[in-house]
C-alpha cells in the first residue's frame, strides 16, 4: 500500500509540473503573439528592405518566432509553409501521359537577416517539392530542392545628401515586382519564384513617388542542384512610379532583355518593352466609402509594346489588359469586375516576322486563372474576356467566382504554355481555329489572424472546338488521350507563417 501511495504522489507531483510547465509555455506563446501583433499593427513595425522590392504583403506579417525567441529589433527572423494539394483531369499538353494529375506540392521558406543603421544583410531560403508525381505527369515549377531565393546586402538612405529624397540601393540575389507583376513579379501560387542576381537603385520621396532602375540575370532554377544564373541572358530596365494622385496611379517602365550570347537563334532574345500602368484601387472596407456614399468605380488598365529582334526574326509584339469595376456600399462589400487581355500572335509563323508577346517575368494568375499544375492561359498569343464578382463576408474572408471566354489570338501560332515537354499545341494551317473555351472559377480564402491561412477554389474549362480538331490530326496534334475533354481543377492548401 505504501509503495501505492509514493507512486500516486509521485505521479500527480510530476502532473502538477507538467500543467506548470505547459502553463508557462502557454504564457511565453500568448506574451510573444501579443509582442508580435503588437509590432505588427504598430508603428514599431521595423521597414523590412524586400518591401522597396516587391509587395510588402508577399513578406508583411506578424513576427511570431522571432518574437517567440526574444530576438532584438536589428535581426530579422520568420518562417513560413504551404502544402497545396491539387488535382486536374484530362491532362491537355504535349508529352503529358494519358491520365489525371494529382500532386501535393510543399513550398517551405526562412527569412534572416541583420541590420545596422541603413545597411541590411538578408537570406531568404526556399524548399520547393512535390509528391504523388508520376512519370508523364507536368512537373514545370514545382520543384526546388533547397536553394538560395535571396541573398543580397542593401542601403537604404532616407535622406540622401540632404536633398529630402530617399535612396534604396540592393546588391546581390533579389525577387522584384514592377505595377500588378504582369511582366515582372515574385510568384506566389507556383512552388518556385522567380529571381534574379544583380542590383536594383531606387529614388524617390519616400511617399507618393519613386524612379526605379535595375540590372540583372535571370536565376535559372535547377530541381536538384544549387540554382545558377543565367550566363547568356541579361535582363534591365528602369520604371516611374506614382500614387500622388488618388485616381490615378501607376508606372511607366522600360524593359530590356538579350539573350544574344544563347548559341541557339530559336532561344534568341533581344528586344526592348516599354509600357504603361494606370489604376484607381478599389474601396476594400466598409468605412472607406463616404458617407451616403452608393458605390464606388474603380479601374486597372496597362498596354506593352515589344520591338526588337526575337527568335532570329524581327519582333514587334504588344499587350493590353483592361479592368473596370464597382464596389457596391452594401454588406458583404461586393465588386463586380469586367476584364480583358489581350497578347498579340503571329499570322505567319513560317514568316521572317514574329509578333508573339513575350510575357518575361510576368505572373498570370491574378488576371487569368489558378496556375500551378493548372494555368492553361498565358499573356502570349491569347485574347480573353469575361467577368467576376468579389464579397467580403467578413473582413478575413474572402471569395470570388469568375468566368471568362478565350481564344488565341491568331490560329495559326502556337498555344503558349501547352507543352510539358517538346513542343507546344500548334495547327500551323489555322483549320483549327483560335476557340479555347469558357473556364469558370470560384475560391475562397479565410485568415485565421496573421498566421495561417485557408484557401480553396474549383476550376471547370468548357474546352472550344480548337481541341476537337487537334484531335482528328495525324498524332492528335500532340494532344494526350482524352485531352480535348473539359477540364477540372481542384486545390485546397494551408500557409502557415510565423
Amino acid at each position: 500500500m505504501g509503495i501505492v501511495k509514493r507512486s500516486t504522489l509521485a505521479l500527480a507531483a510530476i502532473g502538477l509540473i507538467g500543467q506548470q510547465a505547459q502553463a508557462a509555455e502557454d504564457a511565453i506563446i500568448e506574451s510573444a503573439y501579443r509582442r508580435a501583433e503588437q509590432a505588427y499593427y504598430s508603428k514599431k513595425w521595423k521597414e523590412l528592405p524586400d518591401e522597396a522590392l516587391i509587395r510588402p504583403n508577399r513578406i508583411k506579417w506578424n513576427r511570431l518566432a522571432k518574437a517567440a525567441l526574444n530576438l532584438p529589433d536589428w535581426v530579422e527572423f520568420s518562417l513560413s509553409q504551404r502544402t497545396r494539394f491539387e488535382s486536374v483531369s484530362n491532362n491537355w499538353r504535349t508529352g503529358q501521359r494519358d491520365a489525371d494529375n494529382t500532386q501535393l506540392p510543399l513550398q517551405s521558406r526562412i527569412h534572416l537577416g541583420v541590420n545596422h543603421g541603413p545597411f541590411w544583410l538578408m537570406f531568404e531560403g526556399q524548399d520547393s517539392r512535390t509528391h504523388f508525381n508520376e512519370p508523364g505527369d507536368f512537373t514545370g515549377r514545382m520543384e526546388n530542392k533547397f536553394d538560395i531565393l535571396q541573398l543580397f546586402g542593401s542601403a537604404t538612405f532616407k535622406n540622401v545628401f540632404d536633398t529630402g529624397l530617399r535612396t534604396d540601393l540592393h546588391v546581390g540575389r533579389i525577387t522584384m515586382e514592377l505595377g500588378e507583376g504582369r511582366l515582372v513579379g515574385r510568384n506566389n501560387f507556383p512552388n518556385t519564384t522567380n529571381n534574379f542576381d544583380g542590383g536594383h537603385l531606387a529614388l524617390g520621396n519616400g511617399l507618393d513617388w519613386r524612379v526605379r532602375t535595375f540590372l540583372t540575370s535571370p536565376v535559372i532554377v535547377n530541381p536538384t542542384t544549387l540554382d545558377e544564373s543565367s550566363k547568356q541572358t541579361l535582363f534591365w530596365g528602369a520604371a516611374f512610379e506614382s500614387t500622388q494622385l488618388k485616381w490615378l496611379s501607376g508606372e511607366a517602365y522600360y524593359l530590356g532583355i538579350s539573350d544574344n550570347k544563347d548559341p541557339s537563334a530559336a532561344r534568341d532574345r533581344n528586344f526592348s518593352t516599354f509600357g504603361a500602368h494606370a489604376y484607381q484601387k478599389a474601396v476594400s472596407q466598409k468605412d472607406k466609402f463616404e458617407h451616403g456614399q452608393f458605390g464606388a468605380f474603380d479601374y486597372d488598365l496597362e498596354s506593352a509594346v515589344q520591338t526588337g529582334e526575337r527568335r532570329g526574326k524581327n519582333h514587334f509584339a504588344y499587350m493590353s489588359f483592361a479592368k473596370v469595376g464597382y464596389t457596391f456600399n452594401a454588406p458583404w462589400i461586393p465588386q463586380l469586375l469586367g476584364e480583358y487581355v489581350y497578347a498579340s500572335g503571329t499570322s505567319n509563323p513560317n514568316g521572317s516576322a514574329s509578333h508573339t508577346f513575350d510575357k518575361l517575368y510576368g505572373l498570370r494568375r491574378p488576371d487569368l486563372m489558378q496556375t500551378s499544375l493548372y494555368g492553361p492561359f498565358g499573356q502570349s498569343n491569347l485574347e480573353s474576356a469575361g467577368w467576376r464578382i468579389t464579397v467580403k463576408p467578413k473582413d478575413n474572408v474572402k471569395v470570388y467566382f469568375k468566368h471568362h471566354a478565350n481564344w488565341l489570338a491568331q490560329a495559326k501560332d502556337a498555344f503558349d504554355g501547352s507543352a510539358s515537354t517538346g513542343n507546344n499545341l500548334q495547327d500551323s494551317t489555322g483549320r483549327a481555329g483560335r476557340w479555347l473555351g469558357h473556364d469558370v472559377e470560384l475560391v475562397g480564402e479565410y485568415k485565421f489572424g496573421s498566421n495561417l491561412i485557408l484557401s480553396t477554389g474549383y476550376s471547370h474549362w468548357f474546352k472550344g472546338d480548337y481541341f476537337d480538331r487537334l484531335a482528328a490530326l495525324p498524332n492528335r496534334g500532340g494532344l494526350p488521350q482524352d485531352g480535348q475533354k473539359d477540364t477540372d481543377y481542384f486545390f485546397a492548401q494551408t500557409e502557415f507563417r510565423f
